[in-house]
């Protein structure tokens, strides 16, 4: 297969692929902004996650969005060549695959755009004209802008979430309704996460909601999917009262809009997490069998909690010591005062702030 020229001064339409979780996505946005910068006058158009997409919603730099349901189009083969036809009519100029496995190289292959940027994971060189070597080491979002820096495309690497003033007024409403008046400051807690040996337990959350509510006068929220309504419930009736729960009654977007509003966040390594420090809330990131290094939040108002265990990282599906001695080492007297230092230093004001 020949390689392509590429030719800066042609692109007026762009595909970026991105075919990960919604903390993934999160991750990508300095990259849909370096590109716009880069290509002011070109239309963008995101393929993603159905499940990750709606963070992008909003977002000024992206002019469409691309949903791609996993669970059916995944084992469906005549769903793939639907999906890689209708990329093909759009004629991109342009195309960088942020992803790099099997599926969103053989898309963007038969997208047939006009200049395929992209990782290399899969192994199949031959399908793109510009390979990105792939790192294990350093920042994720760093190396996600390392795709498009070729291109002349560069950003600072802070991912962003843009609300609208509707959602952060549903926000508002959503938690007066359950308690915490306007202008009130909370603490917002996460306790579940895609991977089990991610979590925390339920009653170390618990016990951080009490006492951040009899030693800092914060009620707590908690947050999660449907799936963690039960574990939420769990932590909820172990905080005696200082915490509540809205496990299950967010979207992605109410749960930023929620996000924003609050105080402190808790949580471990999620998209939950990335979606708190992208709308500017301090973070306390709790890690365990993933590294911080890659991805924790890179900003001044994160604390990460991490203690070191001669087997991490790991595969994070399964654990060689039952104990989880990964996340059972952090201990609520250190989140605790990571709380209390970010409550003490930080100037993020509870109620919300720009949707420029």
């Amino acid at each position: 297969m020949k390689r392509r020229i590429f030719h800066p001064e042609s692109v007026r339409s762009i595909l970026v692929m991105r075919l990960y979780f919604m903390g993934d996505v999160v991750l990508a946005t300095p990259v849909l902004e370096a590109l716009k910068r880069a290509f002011p006058g070109a239309r963008l158009t995101v393929l993603a996650k159905k499940r990750g997409a709606p963070v992008l919603k909003a977002n000024p730099h992206v002019d469409q969005l691309v949903l791609y349901d996993s669970v059916p189009d995944y084992h469906m083969p005549r769903r793939q060549w639907r999906l890689a036809w209708r990329l093909r009519q759009e004629r991109f100029d342009l195309a960088v695959d942020l992803s790099g496995n099997l599926l969103s190289s053989w898309i963007l292959w038969a997208a047939d755009p006009g200049y395929r940027v992209g990782f290399n994971h899969a192994g199949f060189p031959r399908l793109l004209d510009y390979r990105i070597p792939y790192v294990t080491e350093g920042s994720v979002v760093e190396h996600l802008l390392s795709a498009v820096e070729p291109l002349g495309a560069t950003a600072a690497p802070v991912p962003r979430i843009y609300l609208t003033d509707d959602e952060r007024r549903e926000a508002s409403a959503a938690l007066e309704s359950a308690g915490i008046e306007r202008g009130t400051g909370f603490a917002h807690l996460a306790p579940g996460a895609n991977w089990e040996y991610r979590r925390w337990p339920a009653e170390r959350h618990a016990e951080l909601a009490r006492r951040l509510r009899s030693e800092r006068g914060l009620r707590t929220v908690l947050s999660g999917s449907e799936s963690e309504v039960e574990l939420c419930r769990s932590v909820a009736l172990q905080s005696d009262g200082a915490a509540l729960s809205l496990a299950g009654t967010l979207d992605i977007r109410g749960l930023a809009a929620t996000l924003e509003r609050a105080s402190v966040f808790v949580g471990s390594d999620s998209g939950p997490m990335h979606i708190a420090a992208a709308v500017g809330v301090p973070v306390v990131a709790l890690f365990g069998p993933n590294t911080p290094d890659r991805f924790a939040p890179r900003s001044a108002a994160a604390r990460v909690i991490r203690h070191e265990v001669p087997c991490s990282p790991c595969d994070q599906k399964r654990c060689i010591r039952p104990e989880n001695p990964c996340m059972e080492a952090i201990t609520v007297d250190e989140v605790f005062d990571a709380c209390l230092e970010l409550l003490s230093t930080c100037s993020h004001q509870s109620g919300g702030g720009s949707d420029a």
